[in-house]
């Protein structure tokens, strides 16, 4: 697991198909608010270092970056949804010996 690597703007940025100046900031921020939410979800005694050796972190951090990204400002009597997926990558993670 030593080769993986935390989620960052230019990884959302290539999923989403946005050009590299496109809202650095603000997706920088989802990302730390992602990290934060799936942390908090799981175990938030366990260091975020931790969490980011995971891919199932990773890929909850990626997806959850991109719901806020592409749910930013909409309008709407419902709520959007997150993603199933990103419950699914929290359920794996809420199982694992994150200590070892």
């Amino acid at each position: 697991m030593n080769d993986i690597k935390p989620i960052t703007v230019e990884d959302i940025q290539n999923s989403l198909r946005l050009d590299s100046n496109i809202d650095v900031s603000l997706i920088q921020r989802y990302i730390t608010t992602a990290e934060a939410y799936v942390q908090g979800a799981v175990d938030s005694n366990v260091p975020i270092d931790t969490y980011r050796k995971y891919p199932q972190f990773n890929t909850a951090v990626a997806l959850f970056t991109e719901f806020l990204y592409q749910s930013r400002g909409m309008v709407s009597d419902s709520p959007a949804r997150k993603p199933f997926e990103i419950t699914a990558m929290i359920i794996q993670l809420k199982g694992m010996d994150l200590n070892k």
